[in-house]
């Protein structure tokens, strides 16, 4: 083997160590994870701490494997929820598997406040849109693209929306812009701006 070659073998598996999801002493197989629940349930994989290589590396495996076993009928369909996908969408090959998800039985949700950093292929492959608080004239541009409502209707609707409500367009309803009220949370959502002058007062 040529010295570039093991030393190139080497960094990428010296990566993969660093990440901490790999463990040759526990192993968890995934398959056994998503079928631990046979009436349904939400597995977590939290990469808000990962560092941008690290959160490559675990999306692209679990995108593969996921892909593996759903292709074998290992596991049954499911939704994969990607919040702030703006992180990781342009990382990985996720534009060569968006066209094959549903019919391998992977239905994805993105979650984004950046929509404009996800790839136009994704849009084009949406079924809804489900549209929070956007203002800004170029994201909504972007978005209102993916509509087959004309792009000035779904800008004029989103510009207008008032709190705690979304505008949603697409399949679920007929393709005709609808605008829905949205019930409060009664939980701690993650990702809260910390207030810095809140927190000295306190």
């Amino acid at each position: 083997m040529h010295e570039s070659v093991r030393e190139a073998l080497m960094t990428r598996l010296l990566s993969l160590e660093e990440t901490g999801f790999f463990d040759d002493e526990n192993p968890v197989k995934l398959a056994q994870v998503l079928n631990s629940r046979n009436e349904g349930g939400i597995f977590v994989v939290d990469l808000s701490k990962a560092l941008p290589q690290t959160r490559r590396i675990v999306v692209e495996y679990l995108l593969s494997k996921l892909s593996s076993l759903l292709r074998s009928g290992e596991v049954d369909p499911l939704f994969l929820l990607a919040e702030e996908a703006h992180l990781y969408l342009r990382e990985t090959y996720w534009d060569d598997l968006i066209t094959r998800m549903r019919h391998i039985g992977l239905f994805p949700i993105f979650v984004t406040n950046q929509p404009d950093s996800i790839p136009e292929t994704v849009y084009r492959q949406a079924d809804n849109i489900f549209l929070f608080n956007f203002t800004n004239e170029l994201d909504l541009s972007y978005i209102s693209r993916a509509s087959k409502v004309d792009a000035e209707t779904v800008k004029r609707i989103a510009r207008m929306l008032p709190p705690r409500c979304c505008l949603v367009i697409g399949r679920v309803v007929n393709d005709l812009p609808m605008v829905v009220r949205v019930r409060e949370l009664k939980l701690r959502a993650m990702g809260e701006t910390r207030l810095l002058f809140k927190a000295a007062e306190s």
